[in-house]
């Protein structure tokens, strides 16, 4: 062992892991990846995050498959056209009301008076 912790060892074990993952190493980064993997306890953490790994992808494999619950709501082809023509109605009513000439419906703001 050389000196590493259990934690440091795992998260060495993820950066490699993502590395092989990415697809591409330059060949420092596969000399190094190899020098790192020589080691017993290295190995088996890698291991694990394969193991790991494996046993994510036969979970999602199964969610996908029969077994997964989807909600099907029916989506209105109108409910957003519809949402924004309402919007753009009070727009025009709150622009309509600030140009009018009842100056009783609006209040006016004076920061000085405080």
């Amino acid at each position: 062992m050389n000196g590493m912790s259990a934690q440091d060892r795992h998260r060495e074990a993820a950066r490699w892991f993502a590395a092989r993952r990415r697809g591409v190493m330059t060949v420092d980064e596969r000399a190094l990846y190899e020098a790192w993997i020589g080691e017993a306890d290295n190995l088996a953490a890698m291991a694990r995050f394969e193991q790991t790994w494996k046993t994510l992808g036969t979970a999602e494999h199964r969610m996908n498959g029969a077994g997964r619950i989807t909600a099907s709501v029916p989506r209105s082809r109108l409910a957003r056209p519809a949402l924004l023509a309402a919007m753009c109605v009070v727009s025009v009513g709150i622009g309509v009301l600030s140009y009018s000439d009842d100056t009783g419906f609006w209040t006016t703001l004076n920061w000085t008076d405080r």
